[in-house]
């Protein structure tokens, strides 16, 4: 890595550590874990991608595994706010759809007390730090699609993300049951979503196509696109449900976009 780029990767670290840490102890835990992967392949470190560590921070404890991946989202997640946490103004529970460990369910939670939290996560490793992470949040063990049945997602050998789309790491093939928001939602009885969160790695299409009734009764949809034509289909789909698009952007693979009911 050039020296620049590290510095500046290093200064953006202590930036997060600072704004997200619980007091000191916790800002110098999470700046040392948030340096662990630099340290790493420096051959300053160790590579223990079963261990979990306990990270203090003002959202509260953070539970990640001692690889390569677990950490590498808190940077967007709890210091850039990529999700913009916030409590939120409409009634209804939390979908987060691709819920990974449990970090943007954690400050969801964190901000909305009390509020029902749901995380579909189809990778049982993952949704056992979910229970750590945000153990209020009901933990929804299947993917989400346009029907139900079953899909099969690459999966890296740590068990950090399952994805439709191709990864930079090998992987290997894994296939999950698949359900539909629309039956979860009928199913379970809940009548209003105040906020529906995806990141689901090439399936945010086809689960927005399993959720035509649950959009009518949600207030906010915050998503992670990828690719062009998907990151277009999940505007036009929700602009097509009575969303406004509040905010997108793009950077030529992936994009985020935030709507809101008109």
């Amino acid at each position: 890595m050039d020296a620049f780029l590290a510095f500046d990767r290093i200064r953006e670290f202590a930036a997060c550590a600072w704004s997200a840490g619980d007091g000191w102890n916790g800002r110098a835990a999470l700046l040392w874990h948030l340096t662990r992967n630099l340290r790493v392949r420096l051959g300053l470190g160790g590579y223990r991608p079963l261990h979990i560590s306990t990270i203090p921070t003002r959202f509260g404890p953070l539970h990640v595994r001692e690889n390569f991946g677990d950490i590498t989202n808190v940077v967007d997640l709890l210091y850039h706010d990529v999700y913009r946490v916030r409590a939120l103004a409409a009634p209804g529970a939390i979908f987060d759809a691709g819920a990974n460990v449990g970090i943007a369910a954690m400050a969801f939670a964190s901000c909305n007390p009390g509020r029902p939290v749901y995380c579909f996560e189809p990778v049982p490793e993952n949704a056992a730090l979910i229970r750590l992470n945000c153990p209020g949040a009901e933990i929804i063990g299947k993917a989400l699609g346009s029907e139900p049945g079953a899909v099969r997602l690459h999966v890296d050998p740590d068990n950090v993300i399952a994805s439709r789309i191709d990864t930079a790491w090998k992987t290997r093939e894994v296939e999950f049951e698949v359900i539909t928001l629309d039956d979860f939602k009928r199913e379970r009885g809940i009548d209003e979503v105040a906020l529906l969160k995806l990141d689901v790695e090439g399936m945010e299409v086809d689960i927005l196509d399993g959720a035509s009734a649950t959009l009518r009764s949600t207030a906010e949809v915050v998503l992670e696109s990828h690719g062009r034509e998907r990151h277009q289909g999940v505007q036009s789909r929700l602009k097509s449900a009575g969303f406004r698009i509040d905010g997108e952007v793009f950077d030529g693979k992936t994009g985020f976009v935030y709507a809101s009911r008109e």
